[in-house]
Order: C-alpha cells, then sequence, then structure tokens
C-alpha cells in the first residue's frame, strides 16, 4: 500500500465516522443509551479534529469565499 493509498483510506475512514456518529446519537434519541451517546461523540469528534488535515475541510475558508462572492462593489 503506498502513500497515496494511504491518505485515500483515511479520508473515507474519517468521512465513515462521521456517518457512524450521526446514527449513533440517533440511536441514543431512540434508546436513551449512554453507550450510544459517548460512541457517537467520539466519531464526529474524529471527523471534527481530522477534517482539516486530511480532508481539506475548513467551515472557516468557505466562509471566506461566500464573503468574497457577497462584496458589492
Amino acid at each position: 500500500m503506498d502513500k497515496n493509498e494511504k491518505i485515500e483510506m483515511m479520508k473515507m475512514t474519517i468521512w465513515f465516522n462521521l456517518f457512524i456518529g450521526i446514527y449513533n446519537l440517533y440511536v441514543f434519541n431512540e434508546m436513551n443509551s449512554l453507550f450510544h451517546l459517548v460512541l457517537g461523540s467520539v466519531n464526529i469528534g474524529v471527523w471534527v479534529f481530522f477534517r482539516e488535515r486530511y480532508l481539506n475541510f475548513s467551515f472557516a475558508s468557505l466562509f471566506k469565499q461566500s464573503k468574497k462572492n457577497n462584496k458589492i462593489g
């Protein structure tokens, strides 16, 4: 497995953590299971803390672009 394949696998893993985290929060809401709350929070935390490093996805950069597009004059 070369470096590019490892990075692609890491990207898929980070997105998978987000989706599983959201699902676990849904299960917590339905079953009131503290385990699913903790697990979902950790999964979403992985996405939050690693998204800028591996995904090049930052909300700050999205807001900068939208402000540039909304300027008048």
